[in-house]
């Protein structure tokens, strides 16, 4: 007797699964004894028990092959392990003793998907050129390169390509059904950030900066190594949102929640520019705000009321910095630039980058030079470059006792690796030039998604919205290595891949506030 086979809905897809998956769990279990033999020789390296760290390998690998299952559970334990418990710190406060990897342990189930629904010739549309030709480049990197190490150039081309794995698995999996799912988790973003602000009270002992505003790390605590940067980050991106909410949902909004929303603006701008101290993010986020402006649907009422706003946040910009930074000095500033860390590097990989490598087009090959793997293995261009500076560092950090190598940590311009640096040094100006142009498709596609909606459709403004994040994002990894911050894109991307595939063509009253 035959059954009928389920039908699962849209956000439950699990058409992609192998009747094998049942039985990896059985399988580890079953290779139990064998595996335990092996940790007892190699266990010691790593100062774990054998017994204790292979049980935790089982537990580990039987726990994956159940949530393959159910992707939106997988979804939720890594946006919980990224959001509430950085650095492997609960809430930001108390240490766990975990193992760092686990970052890299939520993209094996990912991968074994999206390869399994290659394999099965079940492409998502528009999603398969990019991986495709940046994965081409980085192996012609690596033949011209002389094939540096196979191990690190495959671990730091899946490291850029994290982003996209992500997007490609929730687009997948875990669509949003409906509006009242997005805000539901558009509104959870939000609030996460406006919550850092409670953070760096405690960080400040008060409700202003009473120490470097470098102690303004939110989640992260406050070591001042770049985190309060990443808190201002996550300040703009919740600001676009809410903006994109404005925009086509406060018209069906009640009084209590618009004031709800305008309170969780002043907070989130407050945190932003008087405690963080992101003065490169002030300078930034208006250029990602362009797209408002110019959208076709945008009556002229509306773009005057955001250039008010916008008015007013630049006016409190400025006072910020006539207080903590005094007089501007745009050439001053400007030479320091040119003679700074970043400055050095700007011109390794564009006026010098002939001389370094033989072809600037290929680069010096994945994991060579730029990314925290040359690094390690230090490289003649990262010795050359990189190390140089942050040894630097480290000593203002050890004779200054923390606080000058505060400073130094957090100083953009200190710090000679970003993104942009990376991909230009190890993957040449061809595989930037297609890494960037996969961030200009998307703000593209989210451009003309937003443009055929009606401008009070939920979707529009928020389209919008994930169009300026992106942008800012495109800025961001020009100055520092934001790309594979988890914390910071991993929640982007995962919004922008469930928002991808939604249904516009009915419009949904229910907002989910």
């Amino acid at each position: 007797m035959s059954t009928a086979p389920s039908n699962f809905p849209t956000s439950q897809r699990t058409t992609y699964q192998f009747p094998v998956y049942r039985w990896i769990g059985w399988l580890t279990v079953a290779g139990f004894a064998l595996g335990l033999t092996v940790m007892f020789f190699i266990a010691g390296m790593f100062g774990i028990p054998a017994p204790l760290g292979w049980a935790f390998l089982v537990i580990l690998f039987a726990l994956g092959a159940l949530l393959l299952d159910r992707p939106k559970l997988l979804l939720s334990f890594m946006i919980f392990y990224f959001l509430f418990m950085p650095s492997n710190r609960m809430l930001g406060l108390v240490s766990l003793p975990l193992p760092d990897f686990l970052d890299e342990l939520f993209f094996l189930p990912f991968i074994a998907v999206i390869a399994m629904n290659w394999i099965q010739r079940r492409q998502l549309t528009e999603a398969t050129f990019f991986p495709v030709a940046f994965i081409g480049v980085a192996i012609m990197s690596s033949i011209v390169n002389d094939r540096p190490s196979v191990f690190t150039a495959l671990q730091v081309t899946l490291i850029m390509l994290k982003s996209y794995i992500l997007w490609y698995f929730c687009r997948l999996t875990c669509t949003f059904s409906n509006t009242r799912q997005l805000m539901r988790w558009v509104w959870f973003y939000v609030i996460y950030v406006a919550f850092q602000f409670l953070y760096n009270i405690l960080w400040q002992h008060g409700p202003w900066p009473h120490y470097h505003p470098d102690r303004s790390g939110g989640v992260f605590g406050p070591d001042g190594n770049g985190a309060a940067h990443l808190v201002g980050y996550l300040s703009v991106f919740a600001l676009m949102l809410l903006t994109g909410w404005w925009v086509s949902s406060a018209h069906r909004s009640t009084i209590r929640q618009r004031i709800a929303v305008v309170l969780l603006t002043l907070v989130i701008a407050y945190n932003l520019i008087f405690m963080t101290d992101t003065k490169h993010a002030l300078l930034m986020m208006p250029l990602a705000f362009i797209p408002f402006l110019l959208h076709p649907k945008f009556p002229v009422r509306l773009r005057v009321w955001l250039l008010l706003a916008g008015a007013v946040f630049g006016l409190a910009t400025m006072v910020y910095f006539n207080v903590a930074v005094g007089q501007v000095n745009i050439r001053r500033y400007l030479n320091g630039m040119r003679d700074s860390p970043k400055g050095e590097m700007f011109y390794a990989v564009t006026k010098d980058f002939r001389f370094l490598v033989r072809y600037p087009l290929l680069g010096a090959g994945p994991g060579c030079f730029g990314s925290p793997q040359s690094v390690d293995a230090r490289t003649p261009l990262a010795r050359r470059y990189i190390i140089p500076y942050r040894d630097e560092i480290r000593r203002l950090d050890y004779f200054g006792k923390g606080l000058g190598g505060t400073r130094a940590a957090a100083s953009v311009l200190g710090m000679p690796q970003s993104d942009l640096f990376t991909l230009m040094g190890e993957f040449g100006w061809l595989g930037a030039l297609v890494y960037y142009s996969f961030l200009g498709w998307v703000v593209l596609r989210f451009w003309q998604k937003s443009a055929a909606l009606p401008l009070r459709h939920p979707l529009s403004g928020l389209y919008m919205a994930c169009c300026c994040c992106v942008i800012f994002l495109s800025f961001v990894t020009v100055l520092v290595p934001a790309a594979t911050i988890p914390l910071l894109v991993f929640p982007l991307w995962m919004l922008i891949a469930r928002m991808w595939d939604m249904p516009g063509n009915e419009m949904e009253m229910a907002d989910g506030t």
